[in-house]
């Protein structure tokens, strides 16, 4: 409210927001799926044309858009930004120091012909957790359980949903994962907050997906060849000198989380630790340093393998922190001139009511909707949660409803998408369609429809803690 007082401009009619807001997802469609242009790039265009719409229709002055609209946005998101730039640091030592080869060694372990589909869903799970990838994942364990599915005689496409479920499950519940930072930070909550919240909505479908995956992997016929998981598991053993040590890192960020350190500190302490299990693969401080900077060289012998452990550092952040700038650019704009506002007290007027179901049910579709015409994660999560979040405290809801509702309806939908990034991405390395293994991603789905229950019935619907904060 506060920042509404500040407009100096003219107001903002139902139908002009609309069609701002419009013209806005128009230009990241048109430019996204049909230009193929980069998503970064379409934002800052987005940015360009909200500015110009505001400054010479609405005669707002570009001083009160910047300073009063822009700057408070990223000034909010400063604390996210911090994240996922400290993330890209801890992921490049974690590699370097054996972490995550030794916790990806440890889940190939776990393998056994009987429950192939539920161990490649864990496993996937395990492996996503554990990198905040779900891209990685799939190129190096989802082309290897692909490859033994076809001699177990297990179907393909199960096999996929199974693959594509697990990798979006530590994609959506990692504390080192992007979109999961990036959703904590656009309803402005603490990550750990929004990572519980979040596992009310995902521990139904995890065990839903279990139960279904071992019924399936029950019926499945033929003998389990391990090559390719032996590949790999060979390949790490080879490059790592594999040390249960390497577990001290995720352990202390896991207690220092479970105490409600704050987040940033906990994952400080996380790289701290990781710098002398580094030392004891053979890399000395000045590599250690410089893989934090700009991302670790594994060589493996193996391709996919080594590009899943070549990840991390300032540099691989970087993209996401551009995404986040741009986006907040015309965000900013948008809530300051009171166009999300004048389109949320619509929806509230003539379709949400006095309802928290229809909230949840409304922000939710909001970021498939956005999903859809965007194909973009990123924007799925940002779009409603700076449109909805406001909303949440005069409903008195706590926007760690929103927060989770974000990655329920943005982060796991998306590879639902048969044109999104993520869709094709999938299908390609997967070799198996979008629409064969949608069905199959249970985790994907169930996530949005358990938010929806959860909306109507009040279950974990808490009341906002806002005013208590102020």
């Amino acid at each position: 409210m506060q920042e509404q007082e500040k407009r100096t401009g003219d107001e903002i009619t139902l139908k002009g927001a609309l069609g701002v807001f419009g013209s806005i997802l128009a230009i990241i469609v048109v430019g996204r799926l049909i230009l193929g242009f980069d998503v970064a790039l379409l934002l800052m265009f987005c940015g360009m044309f909200s500015t110009v719409v505001f400054c010479y229709v609405y005669h707002y002055s570009w001083s009160d858009l910047f300073d009063k609209g822009v700057v408070p946005m990223v000034a909010r998101a400063s604390g996210a930004i911090m994240i996922l730039l400290t993330v890209g640091p801890m992921i490049a030592v974690w590699m370097a120091s054996g972490t995550i080869p030794y916790l990806i060694y440890l889940g190939l372990k776990l393998l056994t012909p009987k429950v192939f589909l539920v161990a490649a869903f864990l496993i996937c799970c395990l492996s996503s957790c554990f990198t905040g990838t779900s891209w990685g994942t799939a190129a190096t364990f989802g082309v290897a359980f692909i490859g033994i599915a076809q001699g177990l005689g297990v179907s393909l496409p199960a096999t996929a949903g199974a693959i594509v479920a697990g990798a979006y499950f530590g994609d959506k519940l990692s504390p080192i994962s992007d979109t999961t930072v990036l959703a904590a930070a656009v309803a402005e909550v603490e990550v750990v907050d929004h990572i519980r919240s979040m596992l009310w909505t995902t521990i139904p479908p995890f065990i839903i997906s279990v139960i279904v995956y071992a019924y399936i992997g029950s019926k499945a016929g033929g003998e389990l060849d391990l090559s390719q998981v032996n590949i790999i598991l060979s390949a790490i053993e080879k490059t790592f000198k594999l040390n249960p040590l390497a577990l001290i890192p995720p352990f202390a960020i896991l207690a220092l989380a479970y105490k409600r350190f704050p987040t940033l500190p906990v994952l400080w302490v996380g790289i701290v630790i990781s710098i002398p299990l580094a030392f004891l693969q053979g890399y000395d401080l000045t590599t250690t340093v410089k893989f934090m900077a700009s991302g670790p060289k594994i060589v493996t012998g193996l391709e996919s393998l080594d590009k899943l452990l070549s990840r991390g550092g300032l540099a691989f952040m970087s993209s996401s922190v551009v995404v986040v700038f741009f986006a907040y650019l015309f965000a900013g704009q948008l809530e300051f001139t009171g166009t999300f506002r004048t389109i949320c007290d619509s929806l509230r007027t003539r379709f949400i009511g006095h309802s928290k179901g229809r909230f949840v049910l409304s922000a939710s579709l909001t970021g498939i909707l956005t999903g859809l015409g965007t194909g973009n994660s990123y924007l799925s999560e940002i779009v409603p949660g700076t449109m909805y979040k406001d909303l949440a405290d005069e409903m008195d809801i706590s926007r760690r409803v929103l927060s989770r509702t974000l990655e329920d309806s943005g982060t796991v939908v998306v590879p639902l998408i048969p044109w999104s990034a993520a869709g094709i991405y999938m299908s390609s390395v997967l070799d198996v369609s979008v629409a064969e293994y949608a069905p199959w991603a249970f985790l994907c789905y169930l996530g949005f429809l358990t938010a929806w229950f959860y909306g109507f019935t009040g279950i974990a619907i808490w009341p906002s803690d806002r005013p208590q904060e102020a």
